[in-house]
């Protein structure tokens, strides 16, 4: 083989591997754009507001239960609306006080400007026994980084109205009505602990 030759293959290796370089840049480039794309997603998950809905029991009122909206996210959700699968009537002013829909209808009607993280909302939505149906509630909300957010909770009122508890016998011995008092302070520091 003559040097031209050689040089003639020689150019042809280093032509390959030029493009086998840029091949693997190219790739490597693509990789690095998924995983930063995948780390601001990761990023924005855990830091962006998290608007919840949930109905709870009124501790101190046996029968009532709580629709509670609250932000258990990392930050602040902004123009957040709340909504009813339940249309609120024309003129929602013309409902009974008694009726804790009209009560609900006229705090939500409007958006809030801002809903900082932890804090909560709640209104009474069943009062002693009454009854009260399904319902859903849509939660939309922006993120401090404009982004939309949309959740819709289904909340069934079984959930709660049928939980069963325990509570002291009465007992007419002073000494057992204190021993059950100072068992019922501990559960209540115990509780309050944990939270």
């Amino acid at each position: 083989m003559t040097v031209e030759v050689w040089t003639s293959i020689g150019t042809w290796i280093t032509a390959i591997g030029t493009v086998a370089m840029a091949a693997a840049v190219i790739v490597t480039a693509i990789y690095a754009g998924a995983a930063l794309r995948a780390t601001r997603d990761d990023s924005r998950a855990r830091t962006r507001p998290v608007m919840i809905a949930e109905l709870v029991p009124e501790l101190l009122s046996h029968g009532t239960t709580l629709l509670l909206v609250r932000n258990a996210g990392a930050s602040v959700a902004s123009e957040v609306t709340v909504t009813f699968d339940r249309v609120p009537p024309a003129d929602v002013d013309a409902l009974p006080d008694s009726d804790m829909w009209k009560w609900l209808y006229q705090r939500y009607s409007q958006p809030v400007p801002t809903w900082a993280p932890g804090w909560t909302m709640s209104n009474v939505i069943r009062a002693g026994h009454d009854p009260l149906d399904p319902v859903s509630v849509t939660l939309s909300y922006r993120g401090p980084d404009g982004r939309h957010y949309s959740d819709v909770y289904a909340l069934n009122p079984d959930h709660v109205t049928k939980a069963t508890a325990s509570t002291p016998s009465k007992v007419t011995d002073p000494v057992k009505l204190e021993q059950q008092k100072i068992s019922a302070l501990q559960a209540l520091v115990r509780t309050l602990r944990e939270r």
